[in-house]
């Protein structure tokens, strides 16, 4: 991991603070905030990949030279190529300096918008408000040290607003940033999020509450402390279920796994897309620790067959299959319950015994066979 610190002359005037990208595989996020120093472009980059800061400062001398934003601009990056950084510095600066807001279309695929964006697309127009946004700079101590560019909001976005005129809280996990996996700070802003709604709901304020998971689980980097947090996550669920719905969305394309499997699996309303996976184990893992016999991780077929959402849908582990439209998902989530349900997902532990003693355990079961035992 590098750090390069660059300052340009400025003379086009900062308007609003703005974020765009990630810190996944080959992109990288930035942040504009407003100038410390008049007239000048104050640029901080921490680069996962070492060696590259001759290339690095001629791509923003080359940029800067021909857009003088006067403006505080942070950039971790995750092994962009120049051309990605040039993308990237260009979408940022073009809204930095416009006044337009970007709308998401309805038919959108809800599985290719950041996580901030489907928080936004869920929640009615011109109520989205971001706690803890990107700008407080809440970001995992644990990752620098490691060598691993920490990302700004640590992958966690929570937004607060209005759905069909109700008062709601949406989390939504970053799947592009380190697997979507919880640490210490992401897994504490999911956890006060749920809390926060706890207090409105026991002071009898209707609120409705939204995760939308894309996580493989905890964050290998930060074990103990994504352990706790997530355990945190799992008691404040179980606690807010008392008063009103927990809705859970797994879209795609990392699906839900580990320990935010069963944080899925504890929500009332389980919500999926064909492309979104939902189990405690992902595919990779078992064929890690028990071999490719037992399950090839490459057998995407299989792998959707089993723990995908139609099949989820069908063995009774999600409740509703939606299109992957931002439309589809919204309209699930507005048709989702708004009252505090008597017998929870968690309840039906017998059943699921019972369902498991219908198997046979020498031999693998088809996706045919897991629906008819579930039926």
């Amino acid at each position: 991991m590098q750090i390069i610190n660059e300052t340009f002359p400025a003379t086009i005037p900062f308007q609003h603070d703005i974020h765009v990208g990630v810190v996944g595989s080959g992109d990288m996020e930035i942040l504009i905030s407003a100038p410390r120093n008049a007239g000048k472009t104050t640029v901080k980059v921490a680069t996962s990949v070492d060696g590259f800061d001759t290339v690095w400062r001629n791509v923003l001398k080359r940029f800067f030279g021909r857009n003088p934003l006067e403006a505080d601009i942070t950039i971790n990056d995750f092994g962009a190529t120049p051309g990605m950084a040039m993308l990237r510095l260009t979408q940022a600066f073009e809204q930095a300096t416009s006044p337009q807001t970007i709308e998401i279309s309805d038919s959108s695929p809800f599985t290719e918008l950041s996580a901030r964006q489907r928080v936004q697309s869920l929640l009615d127009p011109g109520t989205f408000r971001e706690l803890l946004d990107p700008f407080q700079e809440i970001q995992s101590p644990h990752l620098e040290p490691q060598g691993i560019v920490p990302q700004l909001d640590d992958g966690a976005v929570l937004g607060r607003g209005t759905i069909n005129g109700d008062s709601a809280i949406v989390v939504g996990l970053e799947g592009k940033f380190q697997g979507g996996g919880i640490g210490e700070v992401s897994g504490a802003k999911i956890a006060a999020a749920l809390e926060r709604a706890l207090v409105d709901a026991k002071a009898g304020h209707n609120i409705r509450v939204v995760l939308l998971l894309e996580t493989g689980g905890i964050r290998l980097q930060e074990a103990n402390l994504g352990l706790l947090a997530i355990a945190e996550i799992h008691s404040a669920i179980v606690e807010l279920q008392r008063y009103t719905p927990v809705v859970c969305v797994v879209a795609g394309m990392v699906g839900c796994f580990g320990g935010m499997g069963i944080a899925a699996g504890l929500c009332d309303h389980i919500i999926m897309t064909r492309e979104g996976r939902l189990a405690l184990n992902g595919p990779e893992v078992i064929e890690t620790e028990a071999g490719v016999q037992e399950l090839n991780a490459s057998d995407r077929p299989a792998i959707w067959k089993m723990i995908g959402g139609e099949q989820r849908v069908a063995t009774g582990r999600a409740d509703v299959l939606s299109d992957d439209t931002v439309e589809s998902i919204r309209a699930a989530v507005v048709a989702a319950p708004v009252t505090a349900y008597t017998h929870h997902r968690a309840n039906n532990l017998a059943s699921f015994n019972a369902q498991l003693e219908r198997l046979n355990p020498s031999a693998r079961p088809t996706a045919e066979e897991l629906r008819t035992v579930s039926a």
